[in-house]
């Protein structure tokens, strides 16, 4: 259901099952890992209003989305291209939380899994004319895959590259910094034509790597051993 500055209310999906309600704000720009997801409801008026003291626009928020919860024995992000060779698919078990916000190290995944995940996968692609490249956020119940966020995305990367370039050089940025000190260093060297080699053991489709790719800093991850 979502609940919107500029039309009524109204609601899209299906129903997973559950009652539970997951509740998330969705900012008119994209900025990975700032505002609220929450995995119980909560006075959307009141977050709103919460939410919007984060920006520093006029209207940072545009709609309030409230979510039936999934029932997640695994879950995580993929990057959906114009051809399968070139996707990213990665995921960890039970809730992702952790995952896209850089705390858990990715997960191999079952077989079913992936399965199941590269047939949905195909389907949004049947609609890459409309979407071009996409990110999503994903949950596997263990019967069938839920989209439970799809973006699109302009970089893709390739291997342990989130975006490719050739800076004049890299710097060196580690995980456990978070997610608003990385928004801080891509503002100091925006223009500089400097990169980022993002230390520590975090996904390509994490927040981490969302940041990166919607700023356009030539980066790539340097896994710890």
């Amino acid at each position: 259901t979502a609940i919107a500055r500029e039309v009524a209310p109204f609601s899209f999906g299906k129903k997973t099952g559950l009652y539970e309600k997951w509740i998330r704000t969705c900012p008119i720009v994209k900025e990975p890992g700032k505002y609220f997801t929450g995995n119980k409801w909560t006075d959307p008026f009141v977050l709103m209003k919460e939410e919007e003291a984060k920006g520093n626009r006029d209207i940072n928020i545009a709609t309030i989305l409230s979510q039936d919860a999934v029932d997640a024995k695994y879950s995580g992000g993929a990057i959906v291209t114009a051809y399968k060779e070139s996707d990213i698919i990665e995921g960890v078990k039970g809730n992702g939380d952790g995952f896209m916000l850089g705390a858990q190290e990715k997960s191999i995944l079952p077989d079913n899994v992936l399965s199941e995940l590269i047939e949905t996968m195909d389907k949004i692609r049947d609609q890459y004319s409309l979407l071009g490249d996409v990110s999503i956020e994903w949950v596997f119940d263990g019967k069938e895959i839920w989209i439970v966020q799809l973006n699109q995305v302009k970089n893709t990367g390739v291997g342990n590259v989130i975006v490719s370039g050739n800076p004049t050089r890299y710097i060196e940025f580690f995980v456990e910094d978070g997610l608003e000190a990385l928004r801080l260093k891509i503002n100091e060297i925006e223009g500089l034509n400097i990169g980022i080699k993002l230390i520590g053991n975090v996904g390509i489709t994490s927040h981490f790597g969302d940041v990166l790719r919607q700023s356009n800093i030539p980066s790539k991850i340097v896994h710890r051993n």
